[in-house]
């Protein structure tokens, strides 16, 4: 006859079961993959958006006007979201435009010169991994989007016009110049402090990105960041 299994015997399997689970969980790091995910379909709608508006402009010799595009135009910045009700028909060029996948919290901002033909157009989302280098990559690592806010971290844009990049930056090598070139500008002027006290602050590119970045509050004398302006 086989030997049943004691009740302390059952909570030790239980216990290991619980142990292994949380293990794969923490491996695995669901929400990562969920943002992952996310930002996978932000990035392959843009370049699909990227790709159909210069379809349009071909066809056209204008860009989409808000209200043609946006769901909540005539006037631009308005906001791209095929799954609102009254966002236009964007036929033949797609069967239905795209919509954030956090669409309650997020939007995709699209931005125009003017809007009755437009000559370039901007679109821009936020990447849920702020750490995603495609950021730095574009630009966006001081944030992008319509002065003053520059509230999102990625987008696209018609060949003849970059992204807008913030106007201000703290940087731990390189130039102002350098910079402010970089997303289109001319520096403007540069304040220069022997070091940065945010000691996660010295970031890739000699970019310092941290909330203490360009403050004086010494962690090392060897060490210095500036505060650059550009226009």
């Amino acid at each position: 006859m086989k030997k049943a299994f004691t009740l302390m015997e059952l909570l030790i399997v239980i216990a290991i079961i619980a142990l292994l689970v949380i293990a794969v969980l923490a491996l695995l790091n669901p929400l990562k993959q969920i943002q992952k995910s996310w930002d996978g379909k932000r990035k392959h709608e843009l370049a699909q958006l990227n790709k159909v508006l210069e379809d349009w402009y071909n066809d056209k010799q204008c860009y989409p006007t808000p209200s043609e595009i946006c769901y909540d135009g005539p006037n631009s910045p308005c906001h791209i979201c095929g799954s609102k009700s009254s966002s236009p028909n964007f036929s033949p060029y797609l069967p239905q435009l795209p919509c954030d996948p956090q669409s309650t919290t997020k939007q995709y901002l699209y931005q125009v010169d003017n809007n009755t033909c437009p000559s370039w157009y901007r679109i821009y989302t936020t990447l849920s991994n702020t750490a995603d280098p495609v950021i730095v990559s574009v630009g966006c690592q001081f944030g992008c989007g319509p002065a003053p806010d520059f509230s999102y971290n990625y987008g696209v844009s018609s060949p003849n016009i970059g992204l807008e990049g913030s106007l201000t930056a703290c940087l731990t090598s390189g130039s102002c110049g350098d910079y402010c070139s970089s997303i289109g500008k001319s520096c403007s002027s540069g304040t220069v402090f022997e070091s940065y006290s945010d000691t996660n602050c010295q970031d890739y590119l000699g970019f310092c990105n941290g909330p203490f970045c360009c403050s004086q509050n010494p962690i090392d004398v060897q060490v210095k960041s500036y505060k650059c302006f550009c226009q």
